[in-house]
């Protein structure tokens, strides 16, 4: 029960500081309902990210086994939101499988180096996002792509601790050049849930440092604690409004997921022209309305299966939490199947 639980405390943590920003704080809830303030609407929201929860649980304590063989057709399919890299990666990947490769170290000294040359080739050839404020949304896919490299890397590298820690702290130098801290999250997850999943996590100073480090750096990229709860808050304003849209079947019908930029679509349904985060369950409720709960209920068997093995259920983890606030997309949703292809593979 170690995944549910750690899940289910970043869940409810989330989700009561987003209504602490949406109902109880009115400075708050005026920054963010400058619309003006629907009690219904939020009352909706709150209802159906708690009734998805129950089904991501009952997934988890009563799962589905996972074919390995539907795995890697899901891989296939779900690859073809991005041609043609994407069908080429996964076509790559189920090879590897299928011949039963051991991917972990090889892969993730591939995915380590790949790591520091994206953001390295990108802020010396197209600028720092931290001193151009402007480059931020243009790098953003880059972004997100380097951060999931590094996450491969500091969990599956086989090293010493002192070795990923010092890898953590220039991959977390690099990310906070690249101002999104919730990709700092994700690295400092991945590297936290490997240890902690392996046996060896001890909260020793240089955790405590490392801890204090990247909350320091989130706050500063954040503006301050208003503006990390005003995002929060922001984040399940656009959520339960996708609840209200999306009743009951859905709204997009599968294209979200399927989706290069569902960020910028969600955007797009509001008016606007940059990327919405709409938290976790809101992809299910946008794509499959009230039927996206079998979605929720495979999440919650993902997180069950991934316990196979310490790696993968690090990797899971940190993704289903990452997803909280920035929502599941077909990028997440393929790494996390290609970890859960390759958890018996020793």
């Amino acid at each position: 029960m170690k995944g549910l639980k750690i899940f289910s405390l970043a869940f409810f943590s989330y989700l009561t500081l987003a209504l602490y920003s949406n109902y109880f704080d009115k400075n708050l809830r005026n920054l963010i309902y400058a619309k003006g303030f629907s009690s219904s609407m939020l009352l909706m929201g709150t209802v159906f990210s708690l009734l998805f929860f129950s089904f991501m649980a009952l997934g988890y304590i009563k799962p589905l086994k996972l074919n390995d063989r539907i795995l890697a057709l899901s891989i296939l399919l779900l690859s073809l939101f991005e041609l043609p890299w994407a069908p080429i990666a996964a076509a790559v990947l189920v090879a590897t499988y299928l011949f039963r490769l051991k991917p972990s170290e090889f892969h993730a000294k591939i995915s380590l180096l790949s790591a520091f040359v994206t953001l390295l080739t990108l802020y010396s050839v197209g600028g720092v996002p931290l001193l151009n404020p402007t480059l931020r949304y243009r790098f953003v896919g880059f972004l997100v792509m380097a951060a999931f490299f590094g996450l491969v890397a500091i969990i599956y590298l086989k090293t010493s601790i002192k070795v990923k820690t010092l890898l953590l702290i220039l991959l977390e130098v690099l990310l906070f050049l690249g101002t999104f801290r919730s990709l700092m999250i994700l690295i400092f997850m991945g590297y936290l849930f490997d240890l902690y999943f392996e046996g060896v996590l001890r909260l020793d100073v240089r955790l405590s440092l490392s801890l204090l480090t990247v909350a320091a750096s989130i706050l500063y990229l954040s503006h301050g604690l208003e503006h990390l709860m005003v995002r929060i808050g922001f984040t399940f304003l656009v959520f339960h409004n996708i609840v209200r849209l999306s009743l009951p079947l859905g709204l997009f019908h599968g294209s979200l997921i399927m989706s290069d930029n569902p960020r910028h679509l969600v955007g797009e349904l509001f008016g606007a022209k940059t990327n919405y985060t709409y938290f976790l369950f809101g992809q299910p409720i946008a794509d499959f309305g009230v039927l996206g709960v079998a979605e929720a209920y495979l999440f919650g068997v993902f997180l069950r299966c991934a316990e196979e093995n310490p790696k993968t259920s690090a990797l899971v983890l940190s993704l289903l939490i990452y997803t909280i606030e920035t929502g599941m997309d077909a990028f997440t949703l393929l790494l996390i199947l290609s970890a859960l292809l390759f958890r018996n593979i020793e």
